[in-house]
């Protein structure tokens, strides 16, 4: 509290900016683990710039559980819907509502992330979210119709690991739900498709993990790397204490040791660190 009390009469008497103030510092540290430090200056912040974007989006991050963190970045999104942050908090709701298994909500959602920050760096990430978060209601179509819609506001848009033909084709889509009837076996299919894996098997469990990104691309770099050298290759997402991680594995392995063997060559012709795990479908 004497700290505290310290900085803001510094502050407010010589209009000094309280050290740390530069939000991208304290992001960076996040996403390196080291959250101790802004976990300890956060009061100073929120005192001496209550109406920072930055600093509520900091919050957000740094908040103990899912719902107070969405809370959090509903009230960014609501107040600075402009700033730099409001689209990445937009993504980490549909990301929190997913991984909740609330699909419609975060579909819903994440499509409109491409519409109202069509300058966003997440459009990618959305796209590929919304079109599971579909996938895993039945609403193939919706997801077509939506992805043809994005790729002709995005050219650079990839959706090849859809699985969707004819998007060019001058007939629109209508946003309908699949038969409840045909819905689980197309959900098997898309799922597979999207995540463009051989077919799951009980009798390959074995994976080598090589690499766990906060930045996306950074991800799919290493992914593409990997393919390029006849590697199978996934990326999934996971949320872990707030932060987002992009996990890139090297898929899949009838035996620990002949995934030992892989990661070993990885190892030796790349660099790369390696954890073999055991994933069975």
């Amino acid at each position: 509290m004497k700290r505290l009390a310290v900085w803001i009469i510094l502050g407010l008497i010589t209009g000094v900016r309280l050290p740390g103030q530069n939000i991208p510092m304290y992001l960076s540290l996040l996403e390196e683990g080291k959250a101790e430090q802004a976990l300890n200056d956060l009061p100073l912040l929120e005192v001496r710039y209550p109406n920072d974007p930055g600093v509520l989006y900091l919050k957000a991050r740094l908040a103990p559980d899912g719902e107070v963190a969405v809370a959090l970045y509903k009230s960014l999104i609501k107040s600075y819907p402009q700033s730099d942050y409001a689209d990445d908090a937009l993504l980490r709701i549909g990301e929190y509502l997913y991984s909740r298994g609330l699909y419609s909500q975060a579909s819903v959602l994440l499509r409109s992330l491409p519409l109202q920050y069509p300058q966003s760096d997440h459009i990618q990430q959305a796209t590929d979210l919304m079109v599971k978060a579909y996938f895993a209601t039945g609403e193939v179509d919706s997801a077509r119709a939506y992805v043809r819609l994005f790729k002709k506001k995005f050219p650079g848009l990839d959706v090849a690991a859809y699985g969707f033909a004819n998007l060019e084709s001058a007939e629109e889509v209508a946003l309908v739900k699949v038969d409840p009837r045909e819905a689980q076996t197309r959900i098997q299919e898309a799922q597979q498709t999207i995540q463009n894996k051989p077919p799951p098997s009980q009798e390959r469990p074995w994976v080598i993990q090589v690499g766990a990104f906060s930045k996306w691309k950074n991800a799919q770099n290493l992914k593409t790397t990997l393919e390029n050298k006849g590697y199978h290759v996934e990326v999934s997402q996971v949320l872990s204490q707030g932060r987002r991680l992009h996990i890139v594995r090297v898929v899949r392995f009838a035996t620990k040791a002949e995934a030992q063997d892989v990661a070993q060559t990885l190892r030796k012709n790349l660099g790369l660190d390696y954890r073999v795990l055991k994933r069975p479908e």
